[in-house]
């Protein structure tokens, strides 16, 4: 496997996973990256290295230890950071039958984008977050802002929410 392909594939799935500890449902649970293997599944990749793009089509699935990640479709965009060659990741983007599972918690949307310039991730189209069996919020968009952890939920109709006590 050539050397920029297994640079950008291991800095892929860094940035997929959203490191640095940013929780997106409580101070205990976070979406992130740890040290064991990663798995990534998809029935197509495609690097275009003119536009600093790689797209990964059908079924596509990121496995790391607790977490998921699936999609029907994930575009990833990068720029070449120094004369290493070393890959900076700039956006992730992912279309269709978004999943995210991690601890007790799954994500679902239709659309998730994750902008690391901004640092922020902006779900679209049906989004569902469940916690612990029984928590819910929907939503018809969520934007999360990594820095502040502010999070900000709006529906053309109404944002919904089922909590249950003590779970």
């Amino acid at each position: 496997m050539p050397i920029i392909l297994k640079k950008l594939l291991a800095l892929m799935i860094v940035i997929i996973l959203f490191t640095p500890n940013y929780g997106l449902a409580s101070q205990h649970s976070y979406l992130k990256l740890n040290d064991s293997p990663i798995s990534i599944e998809a029935s197509s990749l495609e690097i275009i290295h003119n536009d600093n793009k790689v797209i990964m089509e059908g079924k596509v699935r990121v496995l790391n230890e607790s977490l998921v990640i699936t999609t029907d479709y994930m575009e990833l965009y990068y720029n070449l950071a120094d004369s290493n060659n070393n890959i900076e990741i700039t956006k992730i983007y992912c279309d269709g039958n978004v999943l995210i599972e991690f601890d007790d918690q799954l994500i679902t949307s239709q659309v998730a984008e994750y902008d690391l310039k901004s640092n922020s991730l902006l779900l679209k189209k049906d989004v569902l977050i469940s916690k612990n069996e029984g928590n819910n919020i929907k939503a018809e968009e969520v934007l999360v802002d990594l820095n502040t952890m502010r999070i900000t939920m709006k529906s053309d109709e109404r944002v919904r929410a089922f909590i249950t006590p003590n779970n």
